[in-house]
């Protein structure tokens, strides 16, 4: 019996910087759910018992976590690797899928359903990914024979103590702990006669969040929020962007709307902001 290990299976996505490429992924986690909608079928006083019948279109779901380098991406913001398809930060309609192979079989027609970005000290900031794709798969095997072919990556990757950041004076002390981004898409898919796979995907909402970690809150707000941009700029230890800049931020638009301050001896108080803005 053959035995699948990680070492056989490289993740790779599209590249926007180089047309034809393909961007290696130095995943550590991946996870694959494929399902059929089928729904039981039952008749008043059946002869047999019920069937199960198609209930909707088959679709899979795909999450991807990996940390952040810049090994493919350089000092210039229109050289973006993680601008997974159409992009992800740049073009988020429903235009923006992708193809995802892992190992040997790859999966089409991938959009973006969510995204976190986790930034801590002497840490590699690592994003956890989650897709729908929509066409059914190809390739028979999840084995490859493919490497990543990637050497002197350790000076590539983004750790948080070298991370750059702006407007966190607003509402908190300069020491900060962690930061979390995240954005959270919703789509509607939509199906045509004679079309096994989505005909049209449309954007819904598209929300963006910044949780953050720190010593201290200034100022308590009110029932109002309060108005709030903050921005973090990952590099890795050249000094490189690994993300353009203000790619991790939140615009005047984005709204402070909740704080807490908690503390347990000997620790000293930890304090969380949340900052929310809708994008549509």
């Amino acid at each position: 019996m053959s035995v699948i290990r990680y070492e056989n299976i490289p993740v790779s996505m599209p590249r926007n910087d180089f047309a034809g490429k393909k961007y290696i992924a130095p995943a550590n986690n991946v996870s694959i759910s494929h399902s059929a909608k089928t729904n039981a079928y039952r008749t008043f006083a059946p002869n047999t018992f019920p069937e199960m019948r198609v209930g909707g279109n088959t679709d899979t779901k795909i999450t991807i976590a990996f940390p952040l380098c810049n090994k493919f991406a350089n000092n210039v913001s229109s050289a973006d690797s993680y601008n997974f398809g159409s992009g992800v930060f740049a073009n988020l309609t429903g235009t923006g899928s992708t193809d995802i192979t892992i190992g040997g079989r790859t999966f089409s027609g991938c959009y973006l359903d969510s995204l976190s970005i986790d930034i801590a000290p002497f840490q590699a900031a690592t994003m956890s990914t989650s897709f729908t794709c929509t066409n059914p798969p190809t390739g028979l095997s999840m084995l490859s024979g493919l490497s990543t072919g990637e050497t002197n990556m350790t000076s590539k990757f983004a750790y948080g103590h070298f991370a750059v950041l702006s407007g966190a004076d607003n509402y908190s002390s300069d020491i900060h702990s962690s930061i979390s981004f995240s954005l959270d898409l919703k789509r509607t898919y939509s199906y045509a006669i004679s079309k096994r796979n989505a005909y049209n995907v449309f954007l819904d909402e598209a929300n963006k969040q910044l949780q953050i970690k720190a010593t201290n809150i200034k100022t308590f707000i009110n029932e109002s929020g309060a108005l709030s941009s903050f921005s973090v700029d990952l590099k890795n230890e050249s000094g490189e962007y690994v993300l353009p800049s203000g790619t991790l931020s939140t615009s005047s638009r984005g709204r402070l709307n909740a704080q807490n301050l908690s503390s347990s001896p000997p620790n000293i108080f930890i304090a969380d902001v949340t900052i929310d803005e809708p994008l549509l």
